[in-house]
């Protein structure tokens, strides 16, 4: 397993999202980030967990997800991703931020919220694992072409932690072209204990 990384862009509340006030609550009431099936259901077990973490739901969630997507139960996070073009012989990079922002904020046209974090990603597909992150932008781990690979998706399951998530930026691309608001998540813990290196003593 590893750590990544991610940009998760959600649209504001006039566009089906949330405002900066529940932004923030997010994080200071330590809620975290829940998936469409958890808001939708309200309460869930752990059985009904088991039943909704399957390839046909995630396929559904990355290939439909305007018909699927109110009740997904995974939660599409940007980790960015590179193109490689092998007639030219050149690599493009494609930025995180930039294709949460451009969610978030419906391709620049309303106010949105990004929330930067960390997330464990298995190293092989593992659908019915909750604690681990799909990599599906990679395709040396998920081999079936998408129109969205582009897109840099890693995607997690059922809720993202509110203590890996550092912190969240308000962006309104009528008002300004950086963040109008940013806050930074008081009880964010780095991954560091989870990573593999020991300290010499």
């Amino acid at each position: 397993m590893y750590v990544q990384t991610f940009v998760k862009g959600i649209a504001d509340d006039s566009n089906g999202g949330i405002s900066w006030v529940e932004a923030k609550a997010m994080l200071q009431q330590q809620r975290g980030i829940h998936s469409n099936w958890w808001r939708s259901v309200g309460t869930i077990t752990s059985t009904q967990v088991a039943q909704v973490l399957t390839d046909t739901n995630l396929d559904l969630h990355l290939h439909a997800y305007g018909t699927y997507g109110h009740k997904s139960p995974f939660i599409s996070l940007a980790a960015g991703c590179i193109e490689r073009d092998t007639l030219l012989n050149q690599n493009y990079r494609y930025s995180a931020v930039d294709t949460a922002l451009e969610f978030a904020t419906g391709a620049y046209g309303h106010a949105g919220v990004l929330f930067f974090g960390w997330i464990i990603v298995g190293p092989n597909p593992a659908v019915k694992l909750s604690a681990v992150a799909e990599s599906v932008r990679e395709l040396n781990v998920y081999h079936r072409w998408s129109p969205y690979q582009l897109e840099g998706e890693i995607t997690a399951k059922i809720h993202i932690p509110a203590n890996q998530i550092e912190r969240a930026e308000w962006w309104d691309p009528e008002q300004s072209a950086s963040p109008v608001h940013v806050y930074t998540n008081p009880h964010y813990e780095s991954p560091t204990p989870i990573l593999n290196l020991r300290e010499y003593f």
